[in-house]
């Protein structure tokens, strides 16, 4: 009787957290490394309404990463590509004796905290992120992704 109850409120949960994203998206950076010069756009669809919501960066690294934290320039552009907000965000990726910050085991999720989103009906958009460190290549960050959500979206993760 307790599994047939289980189940139906693990489904409940987890739709009413994915009817707040409205874009979530990675992509898969160089084994080599991400070069400060190469920028990964994510081109977000029309909408069906106004949005004003939230917008998260999310990055998986290797279980092992060397740095302690990352930096990186986040643009937000209309559809024609005019720039309408760039956001640097720092991002520990660990703490001081170098223990990740991340979940997992053989590779580490790591989300920032979230900046302002906004976007018009009938309008698309583009996120454009690259990094600000210091060496010219990045290694042990494999993948960046982008969530976008309703103002109570950070609830659901």
């Amino acid at each position: 009787m307790c599994r047939s109850l289980f189940l139906p409120l693990i489904g409940l949960f987890l739709s009413a957290c994915t009817g707040n994203t409205f874009y979530h998206h990675y992509q898969s950076l160089p084994a080599e490394g991400w070069d400060r010069r190469d920028t990964v756009c994510f081109e977000v669809p029309e909408s069906d309404g106004d949005i004003n919501g939230l917008l998260f960066i999310g990055l998986r690294t290797v279980a092992h990463v060397c740095k302690q934290n990352v930096v990186l320039a986040v643009e937000q552009c209309d559809g024609d590509g005019a720039v309408c907000s760039c956001d640097t965000v720092r991002y520990p990726l660990t703490d001081t004796d170098g223990n990740a910050l991340g979940r997992g085991v053989n590779a580490r999720q790591y989300e920032t905290q979230h900046l302002p989103f906004r976007l018009r009906k009938g309008k698309s958009a583009r996120v454009r992120i690259r990094h600000l460190m210091t060496h010219e290549v990045v290694t042990g960050i494999t993948e960046v992704g982008v969530r976008i959500g309703t103002a109570g979206s950070s609830d659901c993760q």
